[in-house]
């Protein structure tokens, strides 16, 4: 065994810090190391002026990494064996933002996908309209493809010809069959999510934070609904990621210890 390593990801303001501290505090038996990743690009700046306590801090280290898109499956594993080099047996916590390509930077032990509580199903799932027009953009594009089901962003010159004009579009036949196979069950169930939602396909656990608003009755049909998606997107001999809708600030929540127990139950497991 190596570094442990449990990624925690979701939209801005969703609750992924929460979840982080639950982790720390309820769930793990010993300090973990957390690590925040941020896009160069992206709007989180780590804070100015606020440095660690040098005692009686709950984790091994903490730091701030930003990274570019395009240079994460390089520098994410880097930061990853330099804890392992001071802790051979550590354990890691990643916090992150919603960005797909890092779904694939690294091989994580554990998943944990946070989502705020919706103000309606449209924030989170696209419109049939919209999951068509993206379908079949997807197809079209190599690019597209590219981005929406692994996460690699796009740049500027990584396909020097673009030929989409001149394919000849797939039939309502062609894109059945296509469907039908597992990655075309993982395209379909990406292409009804908005892009910074994707990221929940991969993971062990979703959370959908009740404490961080949302409109009343909605949460059930998201949870409902995400069933039927995950199941769909999971291979045959998986298993699918188990969602909880809570409140993680509510310890009376009796959903919220159901949460905490399989977190607990996930990172227990050796992989």
């Amino acid at each position: 065994m190596g570094l442990a390593v449990t990624f925690v990801s979701g939209p801005r303001r969703s609750g992924k810090s929460l979840v982080a501290g639950l982790l720390i505090d309820e769930v793990l038996e010993r300090n973990p190391h957390y690590l925040r990743l941020s896009a160069v690009n992206g709007g989180k700046r780590p804070p100015v002026g606020i440095d660690p306590p040098k005692q009686g801090c709950a984790v091994a280290s903490a730091q701030w990494l930003c990274y570019e898109p395009d240079r994460i499956f390089a520098t994410l594993p880097e930061a990853l064996a330099a804890i392992h080099k001071r802790d051979r047996y550590g354990r890691v916590i990643i916090e992150a933002d919603a960005d797909p390509v890092l779904h694939h930077a690294y091989p994580y032990d554990q998943q944990v996908f946070v989502v705020p509580a919706q103000q309606s199903l449209g924030h989170m799932f696209r419109t049939s309209h919209q999951a068509a027009r993206a379908l079949q953009d997807v197809l079209d594009d190599t690019a597209e493809f590219a981005a929406e089901v692994f996460g690699l962003p796009h740049s500027d010159g990584y396909i020097d010809d673009d030929t989409r004009g001149d394919r000849d579009l797939l039939s309502k036949s062609q894109i059945r069959v296509f469907l039908a196979s597992p990655l075309g069950d993982q395209l379909a169930t990406q292409i009804q999510l908005h892009p910074e939602y994707h990221g929940l396909v991969e993971s062990d656990v979703v959370l959908i934070n009740a404490a961080a608003g949302g409109a009343p009755n909605v949460g059930d049909g998201c949870c409902r609904r995400l069933e039927g998606l995950l199941t769909r997107a999971a291979a045959p001999t998986a298993a699918r990621g188990t969602i909880f809708c809570c409140d993680p600030t509510d310890e009376t929540d009796p959903r919220r210890r159901e949460f905490l127990d399989s977190l607990k139950v996930l990172c227990s497991r050796e992989r």
